[in-house]
């Protein structure tokens, strides 16, 4: 009886996919990889950039000079996007990760990790695309009311 449950135990862990799926999520995983690299050197250049904006603005002047707003805040509003940029990324790599260690070791544990992850870096972008939505109206009507106090 304990063999029995042994046996049902091991082919539990055990990860059965059909041969298009595991063609299909090695595919999907090395794209995922992929983008998520290039997510995070778009990360290094977006730091690099703010970080540029944060101290050659503030010491040469520039922001009373050239604009209206100053390149500092443009520069911490960098950071908080980049910030915020870096959760979907992480997760489609870590989505990446689990997939490739899933499918090397036939672990159906480790493909479960990886969809938890795919599915938070879909969750993640679903969210803050409600919320840029949210924001598109509210962000109209200060431009139409700043364009309005402009122009009297």
């Amino acid at each position: 009886m304990e063999n029995l449950e042994t046996v049902e135990q091991e082919n539990r862990n055990e990860l059965i996919l059909e041969l298009q799926a595991e063609v299909f999520l090695r595919e999907g995983r090395k794209w995922a990889k992929f983008l998520a690299i290039l997510g995070f050197i778009g990360i290094g250049f977006g730091a690099i950039i703010a970080l540029i904006m944060l101290l050659g603005a503030g010491f040469a002047g520039f922001a009373s000079t050239y604009s209206s707003v100053p390149f500092v805040a443009i520069g911490f509003f960098y950071l908080v996007i980049i910030g915020i940029y870096f959760f979907p990324i992480y997760y489609l790599l870590q989505f990446a990760n689990k997939a490739k260690e899933a499918l090397d070791s036939r672990s159906s544990q480790s493909l479960t990790e990886s969809m938890r992850y795919l599915k938070g870096h879909y969750k993640f972008l679903g969210v803050m695309t409600i919320v840029m939505f949210a924001l598109y109206p509210i962000g109209m009507i200060v431009a139409i009311v700043a364009g309005v106090s402009q122009g009297m």
